[in-house]
């Protein structure tokens, strides 16, 4: 899903509206200086610093609302910008009725602001809010009745803007009404093509996976076979080769999230000097691949087996959900160090020595869940 400036996913309702292309965008700049300019080629007002001023605020509390009204990718709209729109932009255009006085020469000036806000509740109707554009027509209702009746405009002056606002938001409410549901089906026909393809991805990724383990079977394990349904003797060499084998096949099943040619190759190394080497990946879901990130998680691996002749070594990805994401136990003798990998807020990883109350250390040994990944023991290197 794509994402905007600040950080939030923009919806599918909003991409497939077109809200946040260049040309809307565009477009809302333009409906913004044509407003400026409409204020400009018409004839100064005369009035004094105080209604200018006022007019002046209530412009740019309508382009506030006008930005507010677009701004984000959510659906619908959050609420904060909702609020700013729906409640800056009457007040707005209170205050730039407020600063025209009343006269046969002023019925172009009340059309202009009223045309940018109409661009404002359309757009809070395009982003699913259409209560809040309503009660917004229902606040510019109130300001036109306050211009006619306090102001001392002329009904033919308060009434037509209003109207034009009326005009624009019916139809946008009775389209959204009809096409939202319509773009939300479509939506949901999207996101299961997606699913379909991610299953028969995954599905070939599966297939070719057994594949390789196939061959993999058949060029290293049906020699082993063959030579014992012959009846052949096996020497030293060939128990070694079988006893390696047999664990490289274990870590296929157990310490998948582990596979890698660097770290396949540091385990192979280490188990011919005669370090024993358990790979655990305790995650639930099997089709996790990896939990690596920039390398961290294997180097860390690929490090203590390259310093290690002696001992057992045992790795362990631990089941998602935790703060810890893997450990690294290393035991030679009475001696136990114990590596932690642990997520920090920015997902960032790092590893600690977490070798407190181990073996050789006076302190009696402890018994984490997250060094067994939360199962009884039983398993090799627990």
């Amino acid at each position: 899903m794509r994402r905007a400036r600040d950080g939030r996913a923009v919806s599918p309702m909003v991409e497939m509206l077109g809200l946040r292309t260049p040309l809307v965008r565009l477009s809302l700049v333009a409906v913004i200086c044509s407003y400026v300019a409409a204020g400009l080629i018409l004839d100064p007002l005369e009035v004094g610093p105080l209604r200018q001023t006022a007019g002046i605020g209530g412009s740019v509390l309508l382009a506030v609302a006008l930005v507010a009204a677009a701004s984000g990718g959510e659906d619908p709209l959050r609420r904060r910008a909702v609020a700013a729109a729906a409640v800056l932009g009457p007040v707005g255009i209170a205050l730039v009725w407020w600063h025209i006085p009343v006269g046969p020469a002023a019925w172009v000036r009340p059309t202009a602001p009223l045309t940018v806000y109409a661009v404002v509740v359309i757009v809070l109707i395009l982003r699913g809010r259409v209560r809040a554009a309503w009660a917004a027509f229902g606040a510019m209702s109130v300001v036109g009745f306050i211009a006619w009746a306090a102001w001392g405009w002329e009904p033919a002056v308060a009434v037509p803007p209003v109207l034009k606002l009326l005009v624009a938001a019916v139809p946008a409410t009775l389209m959204m009404m009809f096409a939202r549901p319509l773009l939300q089906f479509v939506h949901v026909l999207d996101q299961r093509e997606l699913q379909a393809a991610a299953q028969d991805a995954a599905l070939a990724a599966t297939l070719d996976q057994r594949r390789c383990r196939a061959a993999e079977f058949d060029a290293e394990v049906r020699p082993f076979l063959e030579r014992v349904a012959g009846g052949e003797r096996f020497d030293a060499v060939s128990v070694e080769r079988a006893r390696l084998l047999e664990h490289r096949l274990r870590d296929t099943v157990r310490g998948r999230g582990w596979r890698e040619p660097r770290v396949d190759s540091a385990v192979a190394e280490a188990r011919a000097r005669g370090v024993t080497v358990h790979l655990f990946d305790d995650r639930v879901r099997a089709h996790d691949a990896g939990c690596d990130a920039n390398g961290v998680v294997h180097d860390e691996l690929v490090a203590r087996l390259a310093e290690t002749d002696a001992g057992t070594v045992t790795a362990r990805i631990l089941p998602e959900g935790r703060g810890s994401v893997a450990t690294v136990t290393v035991s030679a003798g009475d001696r136990v160090r114990r590596r932690v990998c642990r997520t920090f807020g920015d997902g960032g990883l790092s590893w600690r020595d977490d070798s407190g109350g181990a073996p050789g250390s006076g302190a009696p040994p402890e018994r984490s869940e997250d060094a067994d990944g939360g199962r009884g023991a039983g398993r090799p290197g627990r």
